[in-house]
């Protein structure tokens, strides 16, 4: 079943609320049920079926628009594509922000264009993006860091985009992809999961953004601060975040979790370049030009493999054992969104490395993109799932 949730609160969207330009709910403009169909409406357990064109004209005509619960109005045929959720999980200081910001540019900028892909970005979310862009692209000022509790809100509102691409006979495919930056430390206590970490919630997918100098024996290449954030708090974070996704899907503490994904993200990687025992190959741009996506893939999986290896070594053995064995197949990334340190809160150079591998991986396994190259042992290759909208 599709994932349909409102893209600026996540709140699932069993039906929508029709309501005109004051706010006002309103009966939808086209409604056709029999006597029938309104005895066995409550006991409906699945979603209605999304708004057809007709509907859309009508209620055009009338005036209102389908919003959530909440009051948020749904952008333009949102209600008729798949949607997958990214949440951005990382302690204070990660790069979460950095990364996000890089990584939208750089989709805007037509970074899937190679594919066939275009993408667009809601109204809203454009306006919040052009102040986090304005800032790091342009001024190359560092970001605010992500205020561990936010009182109120649970996360900074997510941010919208809209993927487009060929399809199979020619069709166009196409899906929603919300992503929010959520701080970890949000998963240490539950009553703090729940009434701040509501968005992971409805997550499907999730990049774990890990910096260097968490690590034991990478401590030298910490920023001020991350000292203090120990193996242990991390490990804590990804123990609760599988327990979390678990949760919301009412499975048990070792169920498997299906339909969700995992990408980790070791951030900052540009600090390691000089390291003798770092694979320097994992840490590279994706020309997608260049090769087919699946020989990209195959890269992917033995960089992750190495990236394990170079951290078990540097002290990292109870994380990755909490990562690999309670996440859902997750693949490792070395990232630089920046490709340099910052000085006196600014950076010399915007020059980012290596930002669109982790979100190929997630748009593979959510059957957007070919998943061939990245698990050879299974059987089976190409679109598992055909999506059109």
């Amino acid at each position: 079943m599709r994932n349909r949730v409102c893209p600026r609160c996540l709140e699932p969207l069993t039906t929508p609320v029709w309501r005109d330009a004051r706010g006002t709910p309103q009966r939808p403009p086209v409604e056709r049920r029999g006597r029938w169909q309104r005895f066995l409406e409550p006991l409906r357990t699945e979603t209605g079926p999304p708004p057809t064109p007709k509907d859309a004209a009508g209620a055009a005509a009338a005036n209102v628009a389908p919003t959530c619960p909440n009051g948020h109005r749904l952008p333009p045929d949102h209600l008729s594509r798949p949607t997958v959720v990214v949440g951005l999980v990382g302690l204070t200081g990660a790069s979460k922000s950095t990364y996000l910001t890089v990584l939208i540019d750089l989709l805007h900028e037509g970074a899937l264009a190679p594919l066939g892909i275009s993408v667009e970005m809601d109204e809203d979310s454009a306006a919040r993006f052009d102040d986090y862009r304005y800032r790091l692209l342009v001024q190359r000022r560092q970001l605010p860091l992500t205020l561990p509790l936010l009182g109120e809100s649970s996360s900074p509102e997510p941010f919208t985009l809209v993927l487009r691409g060929p399809g199979r006979n020619g069709a166009e495919r196409s899906l929603n992809l919300v992503v929010f930056d959520a701080s970890g430390e949000q998963l240490y206590r539950s009553e703090d999961m729940g009434q701040y970490g509501k968005f992971l919630y409805a997550a499907s997918s999730v990049l774990v953004i890990l910096s260097p100098g968490v690590f034991p024996r990478l401590r030298h290449l910490a920023d001020p601060g991350e000292e203090s954030m120990g193996l242990a708090r991390h490990t804590q974070m990804v123990v609760n975040l599988a327990n979390l996704m678990r949760t919301a899907r009412n499975l048990h503490p070792d169920s498997h979790l299906e339909g969700v994904s995992t990408a980790v993200v070791l951030s900052k990687a540009d600090k390691l370049r000089g390291m003798p025992d770092f694979p320097a190959e994992a840490l590279r741009d994706t020309d997608l030009a260049a090769a087919p996506l699946a020989h990209w893939f195959e890269d992917v999986r033995r960089n992750s493999s190495r990236l394990v290896d170079f951290l078990e070594l540097k002290g990292g053995s109870n994380l990755l054992t909490a990562v690999l064995g309670r996440l859902p197949r997750p693949t490792v990334h070395a990232v630089s969104a920046t490709g340099a340190d910052a000085h006196d809160g600014g950076y010399p150079v915007i020059s980012p490395i290596g930002c669109l591998d982790p979100l190929l991986v997630l748009l593979a396994r959510h059957g957007f993109l070919s998943e061939e190259g990245l698990d050879p042992e299974e059987t089976g290759s190409g679109l598992r799932r055909e999506w059109s909208g």
